[in-house]
């Protein structure tokens, strides 16, 4: 499967601090409690197939660093048993396979631990930290990615550094316009560039340092690549979109950044999926097609093979004794 409309996005040759983030956010994977089975068979592996096949293009391509896991990992995983749970996690490490070494960075969304139409779930917060150990930090050369929950309201201490790394936000919920949660984040970590998901859209929101004066912009195909300088005032939030085809939206993708020039400059754009829900409907069509043409087929067979029923004339002759 190709993804299409993608924009130019490589390394500069000469430049050695060139660095490679891959952004995969709201798979939200198909569990067994929505769809009971044997019908979510079917819908799971299709899901499944789209996923890891988008994916694998996507990494071939682009060969990230760093791959960021955006939150709403599983649909279900709040209200699943345990279980399930691990069943979904084995999933995502089937369709989320990389074939080379590199940092990933697991970070969890409403539908993996609640929050947002039902009340948090401490047991699921557990099971997703013993399940992808990992710290609220974690560095990669002269990158520092801050994980902030905008869901539990919490967020790492900012690290000592030499005062040259670069500092970016991750969460599944947007932190900027949460005015005190907010100002919170920004005051401690005093972060670069933020990234978050939740939202299922590509845009970003420019702002000055302060959070004040927000301006949103929605994010195409036809747009172009995004440039973030440390020079400029502004501060940005990029909203990366979902990666699944279920998610009510035509827009899907994979974001990519990459950071050079010695943490100077930031380019960001969205590699993004082909529809699946045309091809779906295409493949419905023609099994119609095939199930009509099967039943004539099978109709017309029966009727030219059945036998014609020759009724006798003459008399049966023990009768004629009688």
């Amino acid at each position: 499967m190709q993804a299409w409309y993608w924009r130019t996005l490589e390394c500069v040759e000469y430049d050695s601090s060139c660095i490679k983030i891959l952004f995969v956010a709201d798979p939200q994977i198909q569990g067994d409690i929505a769809v009971p089975a044997p019908f979510s068979y079917p819908i799971n592996w299709d899901s499944d197939r789209y996923l890891k096949s988008t994916f694998r293009v996507v990494i071939q391509h682009f060969r990230p660093d760093v791959i960021v896991y955006m939150g709403d990992l599983m649909d279900e995983g709040s209200i699943s048993t345990l279980k399930q749970y691990h069943s979904y996690v084995k999933r995502l490490s089937d369709i989320f396979e990389v074939d080379y070494p590199i940092v990933q960075i697991w970070i969890p969304g409403d539908n993996d631990i609640g929050g947002e139409n039902e009340p948090i779930k401490k047991d699921k917060i557990e099971e997703f930290n013993e399940v992808y150990q990992q710290p609220e930090t974690v560095t990669f050369r002269n990158i520092t990615f801050y994980k902030a929950n905008g869901i539990t309201n919490s967020f790492p201490k900012k690290l000592k550094g030499n005062g040259n790394e670069y500092r970016i936000v991750v969460s599944h919920y947007p932190i900027t316009y949460r005015h005190a949660f907010g100002h919170e984040v920004n005051n401690e970590i005093n972060p670069d560039i933020y990234f978050c998901a939740h939202e299922h859209e590509a845009k970003y929101v420019r702002q000055s340092r302060k959070l004040t004066n927000r301006d949103s912009h929605m994010l195409t195909s036809e747009s172009a690549v995004l440039n973030v300088s440390t020079k400029d005032d502004h501060l940005y939030e990029i909203y990366v979109p979902t990666c699944s085809y279920r998610m009510g939206t035509d827009q899907i993708g994979y974001g990519a950044a990459i950071l050079e020039n010695n943490n100077q400059n930031l380019r960001y754009t969205v590699f993004w999926s082909s529809r699946r829900f045309p091809y779906l409907f295409i493949y419905l069509v023609t099994f119609i097609i095939l199930q009509i043409y099967f039943v004539i087929y099978c109709a017309a067979w029966v009727s030219y093979r059945k036998p014609t029923m020759n009724w006798a004339t003459d008399k049966v002759p023990l009768l004629d004794r009688v």
